[in-house]
């Protein structure tokens, strides 16, 4: 294990299979595993795979130290051509495998123990894939998972961020005893659904509202918005009647916005 990579293997059996199960493995499912490590999930997984018969399943791995070890032990689904080992940076094969020939027009899960410090930079992978995955099951550090899954009252730009294009529930905590070598703070596991944003505005325009909305937490979102170039393009009454229709007060802070009414000034904003 190379501690510089941010790896902390979980090693609690029912705690592991619980995870794989979260994944709801189905025939024809593509299942693309980040950080498999030693393969501790990856043989939960592969318990469901192998009870379809075109369920298959990719490993993104960036230790090379660990590939050897992977390939021994699953050699015989590699032989079927049902498990496939890339070795290399999620965040920069993610995107070339969902690009590829192996995964390009079909749906697939992304599943994994994720290292604490890339967490944000795979959200906005994710994000930016023009085939996004079905379905997610991540465990992260729990602080993140808790900002991640925040409703009304404690929303905050990352998890405007992510619910934008899905719908998040948050499934268990993972004490940091269970794993090892046992991080300094608690995991999570969360599970991310992709939902249609048909009736929502672009990403190319939503994004960049959104980091203006959350620019400075502290200040009204009134305040925030005032920067914002087809907001400032609204007349006074015109900015009256969309707080009403938002149902939320223009004095109040950011962090008091559901994401509903986030997605619904999006969109207001994005037809003026």
């Amino acid at each position: 294990m190379r501690q510089k990579l941010g790896q902390h293997f979980l090693k609690d059996k029912e705690k592991l299979d619980a995870v794989a199960s979260a994944v709801k493995i189905k025939e024809n499912d593509t299942i693309i595993e980040i950080g498999p490590g030693h393969g501790e999930l990856t043989s939960f997984l592969i318990d469901r795979i192998t009870k379809f018969k075109h369920a298959r399943l990719f490993l993104l791995e960036r230790d090379s130290a660990l590939i050897p070890g992977l390939r021994a032990k699953f050699a015989s689904l590699i032989k079927e051509g049902r498990l496939h080992i890339i070795e290399g940076d999620a965040l920069i094969e993610l995107p070339k495998l969902t690009t590829s020939k192996k995964i390009s027009g079909n749906a697939y899960k992304l599943v994994g123990n994720i290292p604490y410090y890339i967490t944000g930079f795979l959200f906005r992978v994710i994000e930016g894939l023009d085939q996004k995955p079905v379905l997610c099951v991540f465990t992260i550090q729990k602080e993140v998972a808790e900002r991640v899954t925040a409703d009304a009252g404690e929303m905050n730009l990352l998890a405007a961020s992510v619910q934008y294009f899905a719908d998040i529930e948050f499934l268990m905590t993972l004490p940091k005893r269970l794993f090892f070598p046992p991080p300094k703070v608690d995991s999570a596991v969360i599970r991310l659904v992709t939902h249609e944003n048909a009736d929502v505005t672009p990403p190319e325009f939503y994004y960049p509202l959104i980091k203006t909305l959350f620019k400075q937490p502290r200040k009204t979102i009134l305040n925030n918005l005032k920067t914002h170039p087809s907001f400032a393009k609204l007349s006074g009454i015109e900015q009256k009647k969309l707080f009403a229709g938002l149902g939320v007060p223009s004095t109040a802070r950011p962090q008091h916005m559901h994401i509903n009414a986030i997605k619904q000034l999006a969109f207001v904003l994005y037809n003026k």
